[in-house]
């Protein structure tokens, strides 16, 4: 019974897992041909792909003033 419920689980886990990972593609692929046809607006996927995948920190922000100046 044990074997049956983890085997459930686990596939349910890695269906998640897949959703989630399309909708990333999906996302990606529509910031991409927003920026080709030159849009400006963006899809909730698109905002949700670029704020996961962002590699900005708080040192990259344009209003950091650098500690003793």
């Amino acid at each position: 019974m044990i074997l049956v419920l983890a085997s459930i689980l686990a596939v349910f886990l890695a269906g998640a897992i897949c959703g989630i990972f399309a909708m990333l593609v999906i996302g990606i692929h529509a910031e991409e041909r927003r920026v080709m046809q030159g849009r400006g607006e963006s899809s909730p996927s698109g905002t949700a792909s670029r704020r996961l995948l962002s590699t900005q920190t708080c040192d990259d922000t344009p209003d950091h003033v650098p500690a003793g100046r």
